[in-house]
């Protein structure tokens, strides 16, 4: 009695052995909100519908790229649930969406939020309940300058894009006379002020661009004859500034806005082979780049109904970003631990991303760009990567 009384005792005591490696291996442990044994939640707000409908592209392409994810074992065990909500691009329906969201589901983190202004009104709901919002869709400086413990940017500042155009200009046009036009808006008046700080041996003159005043400004760049031209505004500016341009056959440098296949579209072909772009992911023509050929098959599997181009390109790269996060934050996932791995991106390439710098002084994903030419059906990259930090 005494033998079958002790084997008892050792199953028992194998059995409580078996129970507590269960509870200590960290697949089991999860106290986080948002993050069960089998599933991440992530969520994030986009304009499914509306005007702005075109930028949705970025979420669901993010989507398809965690299910492929997914598909290859997830992240140490676990799914991406990827949870969008449509905002229309309107501050209101965003705040009023999301908090119903996070009312009936527990959210890890917010991703890849799109704009500026809705971003800014779900944000107090995100900082009230501590929810992380990793790599906002916005190019305000705001998210990121200075730093905010909780949240990462992924659209680059104006700063940072005039930066990388001042030091291409340094390295590969000193002695050269330059305008800069830019809109007359505080944050390009920063912008303009940040590339004049990396110009050494150009000589620089300003043109503020007013509202009306298109025609009579290229009459002045014609008058003063400059070797170049740097344009700083947001997509619409830089888009009507050049279209009202004259026939002056002289480089013209723009930021990452007007980074886009069909610039030869929209310019005529004599002026966009003028124009020299700042490019992060590559563009659709690029149809031999890696990651482009990965990006048309993860289309083609999980998201038959869309079609490759900029934002679907621009969501695949975002969420390459947010998987070598998730990654790095280990079995054990929570917030704090995903935001240290954030901040501990050193000189990190993806498929489609270029490399990608992140510490505690700096949240801001895309900040190294090549100066790129398009043409109708090729990009000629006239640069290595430039880091405009």
């Amino acid at each position: 009695m005494n033998k079958i009384f002790a084997g008892k005792k050792v199953k028992l005591v194998g059995l409580a052995a078996i129970l507590l490696l269960l509870l200590l291996d960290t697949s089991f442990c999860f106290a986080e909100t948002g993050v069960t044994a089998r599933s991440i939640v992530l969520a994030t707000h986009q304009p499914l519908s509306g005007p702005a409908k075109e930028y949705s592209a970025i979420g669901k392409s993010a989507r398809a790229y965690f299910k492929y994810v997914n598909d290859q074992g997830g992240i140490h065990g676990r799914v991406i649930d990827l949870k969008i909500v449509d905002d229309q691009l309107k501050p209101e329906m965003a705040a009023k969406s999301l908090t119903e969201l996070t009312v009936k589901n527990d959210i890890f983190a917010i991703f890849s939020g799109i704009g500026g202004k809705t971003h800014q009104a779900v944000y107090p709901l995100l900082k009230q309940q501590r929810i992380p919002s990793f790599f906002v869709g916005s190019d305000l400086p705001e998210w990121t300058q200075p730093v905010r413990a909780n949240v990462f940017g992924f659209m680059p500042t104006a700063d940072t894009e005039a930066r990388v155009i001042g030091k291409y200009l340094t390295q590969n046009h000193a002695g050269a006379e330059l305008i800069i036009w830019y809109a007359e808006k505080p944050v390009y008046l920063r912008a303009v002020k940040a590339l004049t700080n990396e110009l050494y041996g150009v000589s620089a003159k300003l043109l503020p661009g007013k509202t009306g005043r298109l025609s009579a400004e290229w009459e002045l760049i014609s008058e003063r004859q400059p070797d170049l031209l740097v344009v700083l505004g947001n997509f619409s500016d830089q888009l009507d500034f050049l279209k009202a341009s004259l026939d002056l056959n002289i480089p013209i440098f723009t930021g990452h806005a007007l980074a886009d296949s069909r610039l030869p579209e929209w310019l005529n072909s004599k002026l966009a082979a003028s124009v020299r772009v700042l490019t992060a992911y590559p563009l659709l023509v690029e149809t031999e780049h890696p990651g482009n050929k990965l990006h048309q098959q993860i289309l083609k599997e999980y998201a038959p109904q869309l079609s490759a181009n900029r934002w679907t390109l621009y969501g695949q790269g975002v969420a390459e970003l947010m998987v070598e996060v998730l990654k790095r934050a280990g079995r054990s996932l929570s917030r704090q631990k995903a935001i240290i791995a954030a901040e501990n991106i050193k000189q990190w390439q993806g498929k489609l991303l270029p490399p990608v710098f992140l510490d505690s002084r700096n949240h801001l994903a895309l900040s190294s760009f090549r100066v790129s030419q398009i043409s109708p059906g090729r990009v000629n990259h006239l640069s290595e990567w430039i880091d405009g930090r």
